[in-house]
């Protein structure tokens, strides 16, 4: 019982870090392409921000629970978009190497930019991880500052709110 309300509890941050992902603000503003990849440069920033704050707050259990259900979404959305039976596995490997190197980028880089009052090495790992080289047009000081509130918002935050789900992000 006490696994289901975990996963239940992972269930509606997960959501509610995937409906912030879907913010016009990320499309609009930041110029970001509305693609698969895109997209999930958005939701892995949005999820890694909120693993940080986990971590911070010794939640490794209900962490452990959201990254379980990221990769089910990731894999749900590979078959919808008809990936086949057979390729989806190699495919989840490669998004998972891919997401766990962020997680680290970007986990070293926040705590760089709060440790050493740096938002170099943040802004590097947006521009690395949103393709700003082939991709000039997209906003990466929007995105750093999106970033940066939201640390600070995450790094503050009392641990019920992100367990009652009832944080917000700021645009």
């Amino acid at each position: 019982m006490f696994n289901s309300f975990k996963k239940n509890k992972a269930l509606k941050i997960y959501t509610k870090i995937a409906k912030q992902s879907r913010e016009p603000f990320f499309f609009k503003d930041c110029k970001i392409e509305d693609t698969f990849h895109q997209r999930l440069e958005i939701l892995s920033l949005n999820l890694i921000i909120i693993l940080w704050s986990m971590k911070k707050k010794n939640l490794f259990d209900l962490s452990q629970k959201l990254i379980d259900i990221f990769f089910q979404d990731l894999d749900n959305s590979l078959r919808e978009l008809g990936v086949s039976d057979l390729s989806v596995g190699k495919k989840i490997k490669i998004l998972a190497e891919n997401f766990f190197g962020r997680l680290a980028s970007y986990s070293d880089s926040i705590e760089r930019s709060i440790n050493e009052n740096k938002k170099s090495y943040l802004r590097t790992s947006i521009k690395k991880n949103f393709n700003y080289k082939q991709k000039p047009k997209i906003e990466c000081e929007k995105i750093l500052k999106y970033a940066l509130r939201n640390i600070e918002l995450f790094k503050n935050i009392n641990e019920d709110k992100i367990l009652n789900v009832s944080f917000e992000f700021i645009n």
